[in-house]
């Protein structure tokens, strides 16, 4: 969501500092999405199915890269560096604090 909130390239036109991306891609998610889910999105699937009773439906599987993709560790440390100095990896930690389990009450009914 920072990626559509700030652009591709310039991805931070405004010099916001990563606090205030964290703060308004969680304003962005409260204001205009009503479930969000985050990390394990078949329990979620299985969940929504269960509580309204909808019948799964298949998705076929296309534009799929078929060979395995390698990183080495040097990319990997670039991009968690990245990811971190944007402010994702907060992000991230609180949409899981603030979404995990956000639907359970649904359980009991």
């Amino acid at each position: 969501i920072l990626y559509n909130i700030n652009g591709p390239v310039g991805r931070n036109p405004h010099n916001a500092t990563k606090e205030q991306k964290v703060l308004r891609g969680i304003e962005l998610l409260q204001r205009h999405f009503d479930i969000v889910s985050f990390n394990n999105h078949t329990q979620f699937k299985n969940d929504v199915l269960a509580y309204t009773g909808w019948k799964e439906l298949g998705m076929p599987h296309m534009n799929v890269h078929k060979k395995p993709i390698e990183f080495t560790k040097g990319e990997v440390e670039k991009l968690y560096k990245l990811l971190v100095r944007n402010g994702d990896v907060d992000f991230a930690d609180v949409v899981k604090q603030r979404y995990t389990g956000h639907l359970s009450y649904l359980s009991n009914v």
